[in-house]
């Protein structure tokens, strides 16, 4: 039987990375062709085709015409794999370009690096030294990214990738503390490049599949959200709050609180698109549900749930609160203007009917229908005006 210093020799473990990075490699490349717009994939397959390729160099450096450049662009080739995994995290987390700095002290340690080598050749305390250090800066600020600054949806599959990117910065600096001082100590032999070798390869085992969670986890985050978002405006859409209204009823009803539910309708909203067209109409929808949406609470909905149509429910509102809101409101949309591409600017008003649960006897369909009923009566009566169904009419100023 092999024992297991045969098996976990230095070029086995080699071979093993090349091989590991340049599946993973193939991986994202196809990731890549089936989700084009997923950022940062196309940057963890160059990572990791740069690791294969600079995996593979120290591999063939014993027939190549000088061995010595060989572990020089082997090593400045894992660098720069190491650079361009800190990409992918930054372009995958969409973060701003002046998170990617980091880079900026990585490519100076690669600098010196090469210019050691032409002037002394193959010092290896000087090669881990830099590349070392070098990766390990931009490993540690992209698990840094990975740990704060990943969304909620991918926290699981981030903290694990991230503890492991940490993980293996301690592993470097323990490669790095070792070279320093067996380079003083006149050492020939190396505990930690067999260490080393056989925690990158843990680390693409576990990291690759970890961005493909994150990248799983955010496809479903975004079907989830497209389901339940109005793909115009980005407020909810009828199916959202169809959804919510319900248990916001059955919590009102238990607790003893009231919902109020308005139900708002823009005037004359084919006149925009008839004489301004669909791109003017298209905007005005835009700009109302933006309004509607910055002056609710977080616990407050407002929804598309027609052509011109939004609703806003009210969880836990007091009547005369629901009232003042509506007229703010109605009188937050008749201030706003619209640009026209000819000069000017366009006008437009809503009307609003105001329904009440109290949580006593009704359900959510009765809600609704209160509420229609009330729309259809500020409309009856000249629009740009708020009324209430009954039996709260009256708290509606004249």
């Amino acid at each position: 039987m092999l024992s297991i210093a045969n098996v976990l020799n230095g070029n086995t473990l080699i071979a093993v990375n090349a091989l590991l990075c340049g599946v993973s490699a193939l991986v994202m490349y196809v990731v890549r062709s089936e989700n084009w717009r997923a950022a940062g994939i196309r940057w963890w397959a160059r990572s990791n085709l740069c690791f294969a390729a600079g995996f593979a160099m120290l591999l063939s450096y014993p027939i190549g015409l000088s061995h010595y450049f060989d572990v020089l662009g082997a090593n400045l080739l894992i660098d720069v794999g190491a650079i361009l995994a800190y990409v992918a995290v930054v372009r995958f987390l969409e973060r701003p370009l002046h998170a990617l700095w980091l880079i900026v002290p990585s490519v100076a340690l690669m600098a010196v690096e090469v210019i050691l080598f032409m002037h002394e050749g193959v010092n290896m305390s000087d090669i881990v030294l830099l590349g070392a250090t070098g990766r390990a800066i931009v490993t540690f600020g992209a698990g840094w990214q990975l740990l704060h600054n990943a969304g909620p949806q991918l926290r699981p599959a981030s903290t694990l990738s991230a503890i492991f990117h940490f993980l293996w910065v301690l592993m470097l600096f323990v490669r790095v503390a070792w070279w320093q001082f067996a380079g003083y100590a006149e050492i020939d032999w190396d505990p930690t490049t067999p260490m080393a070798l056989t925690a990158r390869i843990l680390l693409t085992f576990v990291v690759t599949p970890s961005y493909l969670w994150m990248l799983t986890r955010r496809l479903d985050y975004e079907l989830v959200r497209q389901a339940h978002e109005d793909a115009l405006t980005g407020v909810a859409n009828r199916r959202a709050i169809w959804e919510q209204a319900p248990r916001a009823l059955a919590d009102a009803s238990r607790d003893g609180r009231s919902v109020c539910l308005l139900m708002i309708d823009v005037d004359h909203f084919k006149a925009v698109n008839d004489g301004f067209g669909h791109a003017m109409g298209d905007k005005v929808l835009v700009g109302i549900a933006s309004e509607l949406a910055s002056r609710l609470r977080e616990d407050e909905v407002v929804a598309r749930v027609g052509g011109e149509e939004f609703m806003v429910l009210l969880p836990g509102i007091a009547v005369e609160d629901a009232v003042n809101l509506a007229e703010r409101l109605r009188r937050a949309v008749e201030s706003l203007k619209f640009p026209l591409p000819g000069g000017g600017h366009l006008n437009c008003t809503v009307s609003i009917g105001m329904s009440l649960f109290e949580g006593r006897d009704g359900n959510w369909e009765g809600l609704v229908q209160d509420a229609d009923s009330a729309l259809y009566c500020a409309k009856r009566l000249g629009r740009n005006r708020v009324e209430f169904a009954p039996p709260h009419a009256a708290l509606i100023p004249a």
